[in-house]
């Protein structure tokens, strides 16, 4: 290795030479390590406006969807309480007929 950078490259990165390899390193977990120090690569997460738009889209309807699967449910257990003459939820009344008159 000559150590010399391709013209492609970008000026401040710097091929590694032949006593540069002593330096890398890989744990039992396949990671690899830099003069004792783990690699890492980060990338940002970046959306699109459109995407962003998408995924707003989507919460509202989860958002939604949520609410009303908690509404059903609390009807469904209103419903359930009030045929078992338990009244800790309201139960609807039935409207009383009203009596016949005599003429």
């Amino acid at each position: 290795m000559t150590g010399d950078r391709p013209a492609d490259w970008p000026a401040d990165v710097d091929p590694i030479s032949l006593e540069d390899l002593g330096r890398i390193g890989i744990n039992s977990q396949q990671e690899l390590f830099w003069d004792g120090r783990r690699v890492e690569v980060r990338r940002r997460f970046i959306l699109t406006g459109f995407q962003k738009l998408i995924a707003f889209i989507v919460s509202i309807c989860a958002i939604l969807g949520a609410l009303g699967g908690f509404v059903t449910g609390f009807n469904n257990a209103s419903v359930f309480l009030c045929a078992r003459n338990i009244t800790i939820l309201s139960c609807p009344t039935s409207p009383i007929a009203a009596a016949p008159t005599a003429k």
